[in-house]
């Protein structure tokens, strides 16, 4: 699904940005980050981006900037946050963090399907006990 694919982490928990980033790196993606602050959020941007995953609060303050800078250049994102995020980009997503974490890692990439591609899928005798799939290789 993100074989390729340059996907920024912006999240200032060290536990869920390496969460994220495994997830990326067993798809085959390439993350970007963890950028725990706006300001290098900011810096990682400049270059080209097929998606992001955004915490809404990060230790400078809310990732409106980077969320506005990302919808000024058409990357799709997602905003992965416990708090009350306004919507930056009308057709940007916003996951809580309050169901479980397996699924919230899952489907934080939903929304980045549309540029990605499609997840890969693996035969049901390869599905993991918990119920995730493993990296196609």
């Amino acid at each position: 699904m993100l074989r390729g694919k340059r996907i920024l982490v912006a999240e200032d928990n060290d536990w869920i940005a390496a969460a994220l980033i495994q997830t990326i790196t067993d798809y085959r993606g390439i993350a970007l980050g963890p950028a725990q602050t706006n300001v290098s959020a900011l810096a990682l941007i400049d270059g080209h981006l097929d998606g992001a995953i955004l915490d809404g609060n990060l230790l400078d303050g809310p990732i409106t900037p980077v969320a506005r800078a990302l919808c000024d250049r058409s990357v799709p994102l997602v905003v992965f946050t416990g708090l009350a995020f306004p919507p930056i980009c009308n057709d940007r997503t916003r996951i809580s963090r309050s169901f479980s974490s397996h699924l919230r890692m899952r489907s934080s990439f939903t929304p980045l399907q549309s540029v990605c591609g499609s997840p890969a899928r693996a035969p049901a005798s390869k599905t993991r006990r918990d119920g995730s799939i493993p990296p196609q290789i």
